[in-house]
């Protein structure tokens, strides 16, 4: 379903290659610009390379990841809050096809659609007269996920699940510290830095570092709110890096992996 580059980065001392369709976007103009460029491809397999204006990063897995979290966020404000807007039936079209993008290459899921929506695009005794459904069926068909969804209706679920909230624990699992070798006082120096971060993230699930949320700690650490359906290819985890003044942490969402400073 999906060619050219591997969607993760597997080994971050290779450089990964294959095809790619280069995308640019504007994070303050983000369905205008992303429905003209995704709109322009002639061919949606190959993986998406995400590039913003203005911002120089290299697209390994967390741009992509962004910007697929971005674009469902202002698609269900703009075509599924207060129902399906008939009047925007033509940009249905571009909905199904970022569905099917996001889902095909691991993606945040378009869990927000209502059962009635739901029914109407999957259920073969619903009969819909919807031009916004029938277009985002076409939509999901440019790369066969609407067909493969209704011969396997047990697929149906990623329109559907809501994934539970973010918990301190399941977080707290997810990244997983790489201290150095026991022993040491780098590992001291390390471990006290981990529980000054654990002590955090309990005041973070208790509320009170508002607006600072779990879900907003895994974004920063690897630009999504929640797992992806398939999993991360390289799991999340937390390494500790030498400073000597400024102690703010940094994340490389690409590989996952949310840097925590610690004193020489």
């Amino acid at each position: 379903m999906v060619t050219g580059r591997p969607l993760e980065i597997e080994d971050v001392s290779q450089c990964i290659e294959g095809d790619t369709n280069f995308v640019m976007v504007d994070r303050l103009n983000l369905l205008t610009t992303a429905r003209d460029e995704i709109e322009s491809l002639t061919n949606l397999r190959p993986t998406l390379e995400i590039q913003f204006y203005n911002e120089g990063a290299v697209d390994y897995g967390g741009p992509r990841k962004d910007f697929f979290r971005l674009t469902l966020i202002e698609i269900n404000q703009k075509n599924f809050d207060n129902g399906l807007r008939d009047l925007l039936a033509d940009d249905y079209l571009f909905v199904g096809r970022l569905f099917a993008l996001s889902i095909l290459q691991n993606g945040p899921l378009p869990a927000f659609l209502e059962p009635e929506i739901v029914q109407q695009l999957f259920d073969n005794e619903t009969v819909t007269s919807s031009s916004c459904i029938k277009n985002i069926q076409i939509g999901m068909d440019a790369l066969g996920l609407y067909t493969i969804c209704k011969l396997l209706p047990s697929l149906v679920f990623l329109f559907q699940s809501k994934k539970p909230a973010l918990t301190l624990r399941s977080l707290i699992h997810l990244l997983q510290p790489r201290f150095i070798v026991e022993g040491s006082n780098t590992s001291t120096f390390e471990k006290s830095v981990y529980s000054a971060f654990l002590r955090y993230l309990r005041k973070v699930s208790s509320g009170n570092r508002h607006p600072v949320t779990l879900e907003r700690v895994l974004l920063f650490a690897t630009s999504t709110t929640e797992e992806p359906v398939l999993g991360f290819k390289n799991h999340p985890y937390i390494e500790f890096y030498e400073v000597d003044t400024s102690f703010l942490p940094t994340a490389n969402t690409c590989v996952c992996a949310l840097r925590l400073p610690r004193p020489s």
